[in-house]
């Protein structure tokens, strides 16, 4: 009887093991990240980097895009792939603004973007302008089917075909739920690959 209570005790706690391991383990989200590209216009941003921080992040203030003032971890080659994909050259400029990036990555509870050298074995699926979800949509960057990378560039277009009454500071009005709904619905588009970019420029 001892004996088999002594097996079942090990096996009990190779299973509470196995179940802690790391890869075991819920992923960390990822914080989506991107850049808004607006005419000139009252109030507007011409060039915005955003990153997408809880509500009530210290970083976020309660905004629905944040500003990222800095880019951290691998946030700075994946944008600047990204870009290039669709036809953006970001380098230059996102290298000095406002700060230069850095290495580390202060948000511990999430997951860095993917690197770009990852990304390069997955070619874009590419489609034209009309097709985009979004106003303006250039590029998304999904990771096991979110959302978590993008491109808007709402430049040439008139208030009236963004379905706007007054400029807004990222030439689009909508709340960040429904520009991440919007970005969602480009997965039609992944067919059976799950981290993947879609562009949307020819």
């Amino acid at each position: 009887m001892k004996t088999l209570i002594s097996s079942l005790s090990i096996v009990l706690l190779a299973a509470m093991l196995v179940c802690s391991l790391p890869g075991q383990q819920k992923a960390k989200p990822f914080l989506p990240f991107g850049i808004f590209l607006a005419s000139v216009e009252e109030g507007a941003r011409i060039f915005t980097p955003v990153r997408l921080l809880p509500f009530d992040h210290p970083e976020s203030m309660g905004h629905q895009f944040p500003n990222a003032l800095q880019l951290f971890g691998t946030e700075f080659q994946t944008i600047i792939w990204l870009g290039q994909q669709s036809g953006y050259q970001f380098g230059t400029t996102l290298h000095r603004y406002p700060m230069e990036p850095s290495p580390d990555w202060p948000y511990p509870e999430f997951s860095q973007l993917p690197d770009s050298n990852a990304l390069r074995s997955a070619p874009p699926v590419r489609r034209p302008k009309s097709d985009a979800p979004l106003k303006g949509l250039r590029a998304v960057l999904f990771v096991n089917r979110e959302p978590v990378g993008f491109v808007v560039d709402t430049r040439g277009l008139t208030l009236e075909e963004r379905g706007m009454k007054r400029a807004t500071s990222m030439g689009l009005d909508l709340s960040r739920a429904e520009f991440l709904a919007a970005l969602s619905k480009a997965a039609v588009f992944l067919k059976s690959r799950d981290t993947c970019s879609v562009i949307f420029a020819l």
